[in-house]
């Protein structure tokens, strides 16, 4: 099956060969389990729906069988970053008690300037700042994430972060 379609980008015409029923099977898929049934009727409504939600993720999102497969790669690393963000959580979590409990918090505002390339890179590390109790992050602009700290101990962290190293290694993967 052979699909041509022309997309609202400028790139001209877009052609998928081969993959593109993966996508739509699974869409497809998607329709019969949220459906809860298998009839005559839900499956040609399910044909429709699929075929429509297809030829929008081909023409407005973009969508390419090479974006794709570089998802399936990158989708460990997000997977381990995720990880790695709850992680840090859960440690500031801790040091927060100790805090609380027996410290004078001194605070501290720095900015700092990322390396992240992409947009998305950038929101996800400040993000991940944020959600780091004991941080948050006051402003996003160009490279630069000015971000307010209790303690000099958490300034200092923001010198180095795994946060930022992760998504620097995600960004070069899916770069290809």
């Amino acid at each position: 099956m052979r699909i041509a379609l022309v997309p609202f980008h400028k790139k001209g015409r877009v052609r998928f060969a081969g993959n593109e029923e993966n996508m739509g099977l699974l869409i497809f898929l998607f329709w019969i389990v949220l459906n809860g049934r298998l009839t005559l009727e839900t499956a040609c409504i399910g044909a429709a729906v699929t075929a429509t939600a297809f030829l929008f993720a081909c023409r407005s999102c973009d969508w390419s069988l090479k974006k794709e497969g570089r998802l399936y790669i990158v989708l460990p690393m997000i997977v381990g970053y995720i990880c790695t963000v709850i992680w840090e959580i859960v440690k500031a979590n801790l040091s927060m008690c100790r805090l609380v409990y027996g410290g004078k918090p001194d605070p501290r505002v720095r900015t700092i300037h990322t390396g992240l390339k992409t947009r998305l890179a950038r929101m996800a590390l400040s993000n991940a700042i944020t959600l780091t109790p004991g941080t948050i992050t006051l402003a996003c602009e160009g490279d630069e994430l000015t971000v307010h700290c209790l303690t000099p101990a958490l300034a200092a962290g923001l010198d180095d972060l795994i946060f930022e190293t992760t998504l620097e290694r995600i960004e070069a993967a899916f770069r290809g």
